[in-house]
C-alpha cells in the first residue's frame, strides 16, 4: 500500500487567501516539484473554500478557512517505500530554501504534517 502524506497549511498572517495560492501554486509548490517530484506518484492542493453544513451540524454552520484552521490541503502519494527517508535527506541538504520559501508563504506554528494509509472504496460495486 503507497504511503500518503497529507499537509495542511495555514497562510501567513497578512495575506489574502489571493496572494497565498498564488504563493503556493506559483513558488511553493514548484520548489517541491523541483526537489521531490521525483519520489511522488501524486501531488495535488486542496484549497478551502466555504463549508456546507453536515448532518448534525445543522443548517447555520458555515465554517471557512478561518474556522477551519487551514487554506490548502495537499496530498503527496510517494513512489517508492523509502521516498519519505530520501526526502528527508534532500530536505536537509536544502533546509535553507525552503525554510525560507515557507516563511514567505506559511503560518508555520499552524502547519501540520502527517502519513496515512489510505484505502480507497470501489464504488463499482454500489
Amino acid at each position: 500500500m503507497p504511503t500518503k502524506m497529507i499537509i495542511m497549511v495555514k497562510r501567513k498572517p497578512g495575506l489574502s487567501p489571493e496572494e497565498f495560492r498564488d504563493g503556493y501554486e506559483n513558488y511553493h509548490s514548484r520548489l517541491g516539484v523541483e526537489l521531490f517530484g521525483h519520489l511522488w506518484s501524486e501531488y495535488r492542493r486542496n484549497y478551502i473554500g466555504q463549508g456546507h453544513p453536515f448532518f448534525q451540524r445543522g443548517a447555520g454552520s458555515m465554517d471557512g478557512p478561518d474556522e477551519i484552521g487551514f487554506d490548502a490541503i495537499s496530498e503527496v502519494v510517494f513512489k517508492y517505500e523509502d521516498s519519505l527517508a530520501q526526502m528527508a535527506v534532500i530536505s536537509a541538504a536544502n533546509r535553507d530554501r525552503i525554510v525560507e520559501d515557507e516563511a514567505r508563504w506559511f503560518h508555520q506554528k499552524r502547519c501540520w504534517t502527517v502519513t496515512c494509509d489510505t484505502i480507497e472504496e470501489d464504488l463499482g460495486l454500489v
